[in-house]
């Protein structure tokens, strides 16, 4: 089982009535719990962990995973709220307001949920759970307690605009990072992490302290990657874009999907990789998000839309 532990949340996607009005229509979301949804509906085994409020949007975060085939083993109903993000969209990548005071998902710690089982082979984390404590704190934890039992992943989708003290954010987000067997992030992430520092420049380091894949996406400009045994680049792959949202979160999850299938992911199928491998897992991920982008919110694809676009890996 891969399991994703981290955010999932309400996002409140902005909307028109039939008479014209502006409105904002709830759909589940969160990070952690699009890739989640995404990993299920390629056809992954796949645990969410985390904290999900006992209100009805709790409800429909559960009823949302069940539906996408994610096992909810590991989430903690708790006697919170839900997190609410309201999106604003524009000519780049989405803006995003939170309301995560004293919510389920801010105060999750390790102890709520199952103890993790001989099952999970990959354990994600990322995006607003690693901005403020306590769940960041909780989820680095969970990082350095994995190291080396588990395949660790680390999108950190940052949004410094949501903290108090980006410093502190930086150098926990570096800690997380230097943990991960698997880190993908995009320009805005980099720009954030290490200023005016090139990709190729980031990856290197990130390789030389242990990280077996690093890749970088970069919307229309496609995705790079790097592994201990080279680098390459990959196309985007054109789409009529609705939005973006979850269009990340569903690269990632097929390019894990597609490392799955091939035996590349472990510690020793990492070590394997190639550069064909690579590419075809990244094309297929470029698949997966500009199908995404084709619909409103963060609506993974299904395998099988996959396969009617040809977009199936052979």
């Amino acid at each position: 089982m891969l399991v994703c532990c981290g955010d999932a949340l309400i996002d409140m996607i902005p909307a028109r009535t039939a008479d014209g009005r502006d409105c904002y229509v709830p759909a589940i979301g969160g990070s952690c719990c699009n890739i989640a949804v995404a990993l299920g509906r390629l056809g992954a085994e796949v645990g969410f962990m985390g904290g999900i409020a006992k209100d009805f949007f709790g409800d429909l975060l559960v009823q949302g995973l069940a539906a996408s085939n994610v096992s909810t083993r590991y989430v903690a109903r708790l006697d919170r709220e839900t997190t609410l993000g309201f999106v604003k969209l524009g000519d780049h990548e989405p803006q995003y307001v939170f309301y995560d005071d004293g919510t389920a998902g801010r105060l999750w710690r390790r102890s709520d949920s199952a103890p993790l089982g001989d099952e999970v082979r990959l354990l994600h984390i990322g995006s607003v759970t690693l901005i403020a404590p306590p769940v960041a704190d909780e989820c680095l934890a969970l990082f350095e307690a994995e190291k080396g039992r588990r395949l660790l992943s680390v999108d950190p989708n940052c949004r410094p605009t949501l903290t108090h003290d980006a410093a502190a954010y930086r150098r926990r987000l570096q800690r997380i990072i230097a943990l991960a067997d698997i880190i993908r992030l995009s320009r805005s992430d980099l720009a954030f992490l290490l200023p005016d520092t090139r990709g190729e420049a980031a990856a290197a380091r990130w390789l030389a302290s242990g990280t077996g894949l690093v890749v970088l996406t970069e919307g229309d400009a496609g995705a790079t990657a790097w592994w201990p045994g080279g680098q390459v680049h990959a196309p985007a792959v054109k789409a009529d874009v609705v939005d973006t949202i979850g269009a990340g979160d569903s690269f990632l999850a097929a390019l894990l999907v597609r490392l799955d299938e091939t035996g590349k992911l472990s510690h020793h199928g990492l070590s394997q990789l190639t550069a064909s491998g690579i590419t075809a897992a990244l094309t297929f991920a470029a698949a997966a998000a500009a199908l995404t982008c084709t619909r409103s919110g963060a609506n993974p694809p299904w395998r099988h839309e996959l396969k009617e676009r040809q977009a199936e890996p052979v």
